[in-house]
């Protein structure tokens, strides 16, 4: 077996690995988009050439030189014999799903159907790319019209409103079945790979997250891509039963499963996930805290409460929806955010609002002209469900709103009343910043929050500089603690670490059977 770590060695997000046997088959494990990386030459308005994406990628050495690509994005061909059986979606996180819209649509792609929920609902909310492109139309090369007009014949180009153009259909692949209703063909987990293979979902920010575990010659290999535990104790569970309910309960209980089927599989190389071992922390949330510190907030205040977190991370969704019924408020969504919950009910029924949670849910009308895709199929269910609100609604009732309105969303307030906008309450409920461009963000509404005296919760400004408070958001990957404890119990014979900075807290602990080498060879 040879396990090569095409990206994520020593570096946190952009996973791309890829795993062959001893007769050149193989599968990927992520195809994620290096943040870091993208950065040193990419911004906003600086992007790589649609018409052009994969020759600027690969010259920059920002994808790997493997025959996986689209033949409607690249003709080329490398000198690589490995026959791959499949891409591996561990979540639908950008860092690890976000250049997928490159794969050659004839390599199935395996998933939960929870992430293939949550990235369909992520392509078709927003203006989406190459990159992230999951159907639609292929590209075409330019024909003698087209280079009449003067584009150059190395170029590939939309296909435009052609009827006949070639339509980009995926194959996908999942543990349990699916129901589509788009082009993708779906295709039988069972007959991916020659040997035994096993998804198994984990606990993580995003549901539908999940690791893998496949027999490779005569090793197991598995993957956990990204994960954090749930509650340890029957104290535990139980509070998590009776406050935020079963399945919250088993949706936490996720990642205790996966290392359980693990631990009979021997001999066992393990590709974990080590993203917070270079952290030092004083607090330690779990989702409980969220929902604990947010009831403290709702309780104190009869103002509008406006919350922001990442829409893909539904478990908080749930979460504030929760604190929402406790409080007499309705939550109020974004017309994308909706589109998020109407796929994954129609993907995973478990995700299916009970009839008393959906009546304390309602869709904002917001100040657009134009829609994308799904956000206006979600504006249209609202409406025939008598749940579309309109700014005035808001404005004669602010103490029995919630609404879900993060950086991007905050635009669309400007259509309520000043008197509603002065003392309302924001909870800051997602992750810090980190790069300069995020702060930069961050100081920007600030200004927001102080021009309509917005009292804000989870951060704040302290001597001119930006503070994370931290109490309304646990953070998706396992601690250094927990990690360790689990290492120990599974025991597994190699470690190979992958989205960690810090190797060699591994080698401290496990000293010969931590693998860093970015080729493997067993």
């Amino acid at each position: 077996m040879r396990i090569e770590i095409l990206d994520g060695h020593r570096n946190i997000g952009g996973n791309k690995i890829r795993v062959v046997d001893s007769e050149n088959d193989g599968f990927l494990l992520d195809f994620g988009l290096n943040f870091s990386r993208w950065g040193e030459f990419f911004e906003e308005f600086l992007n790589p050439r649609t018409g052009k994406i994969l020759h600027d990628l690969l010259k920059l050495e920002m994808v790997p030189r493997l025959n996986i690509y689209r033949d409607d994005l690249f003709d080329g061909k490398f000198e690589d014999p490995v026959n791959h059986a499949f891409l591996f979606l561990s979540h639908a996180h950008a860092d690890h799903t976000g250049m997928v819209g490159l794969i050659d649509e004839k390599i199935p792609l395996l998933m939960t159907g929870e992430t293939f929920a949550v990235m369909r609902a992520s392509v078709y909310t927003s203006n989406s790319n190459v990159l992230t492109q999951l159907g639609g139309k292929k590209r075409r090369r330019v024909s003698d019209k087209d280079l009449e007009n003067g584009i150059r014949e190395d170029l590939t180009v939309s296909p435009g409103n052609s009827k006949s153009a070639e339509r980009l259909t995926r194959r996908v692949s999942f543990p349990k079945e699916v129901e589509l209703n788009d082009d993708s063909t779906v295709v039988d987990m069972n007959s991916l790979w020659k040997n035994e293979l096993f998804v198994e979902p984990v606990y993580h920010s995003v549901i539908g997250a999940a690791g893998l575990a496949a027999r490779v010659d005569d090793l197991w290999l598995a993957y956990t891509g990204d994960f954090r535990t749930g509650p340890e104790t029957a104290e535990e569970e139980r509070y998590w039963l009776d406050t935020l309910g079963e399945k919250r309960l088993a949706l936490s209980l996720r990642t205790s499963r996966f290392f359980e089927n693990l631990k009979d599989k021997r001999p066992l190389v393990l590709i974990v996930e080590g993203t917070r071992v270079t952290r030092e922390e004083n607090v330690e949330n779990t989702e409980k805290d969220v929902f604990e510190n947010a009831m403290r907030v709702f309780r104190g205040t009869k103002n509008l409460i406006l919350v922001d977190f990442p829409i893909r991370h539904l478990e908080r969704l749930f979460t504030f929806l929760k604190v929402c019924m406790e409080n007499d408020r309705r939550l109020v969504l974004m017309p994308k955010d909706y589109a998020y919950l109407l796929e994954m009910e129609r993907v995973e029924p478990l995700w299916k609002l009970t009839d008393e949670e959906r009546s304390f849910v309602r869709v904002y009308h917001p100040g657009k002209v134009t829609y994308i895709n799904l956000e206006k199929d979600a504006l249209l269910r609202a409406k025939e469900e008598g749940i579309l609100l309109s700014p005035e609604e808001i404005n004669l009732h602010p103490e029995k709103h919630t609404m879900v309105a993060g950086y991007w969303d905050f635009p669309h307030i400007l259509d309520l009343d000043e008197r509603v906008l002065n003392g309302a309450v924001y909870i800051h409920s997602t992750s810090e910043a980190y790069t300069e461009e995020q702060e930069i963000d961050a100081r920007r509404f600030m200004n927001w929050l102080r021009y309509f005296n917005i009292v804000p919760f989870g951060i704040r400004e302290v001597n001119g500089n930006i503070v994370f408070t931290k109490e309304f958001h646990a953070s998706g990957h396992v601690s250094p603690q927990g990690l360790e404890k689990i290492l120990n119990e599974l025991n597994p014979d190699y470690i190979v670490p992958v989205h960690t900075l810090n190797p060699g807290w591994f080698v401290e602990r496990w000293d010969e059977r931590v693998l860093l080498e970015n080729v493997i060879v067993l």
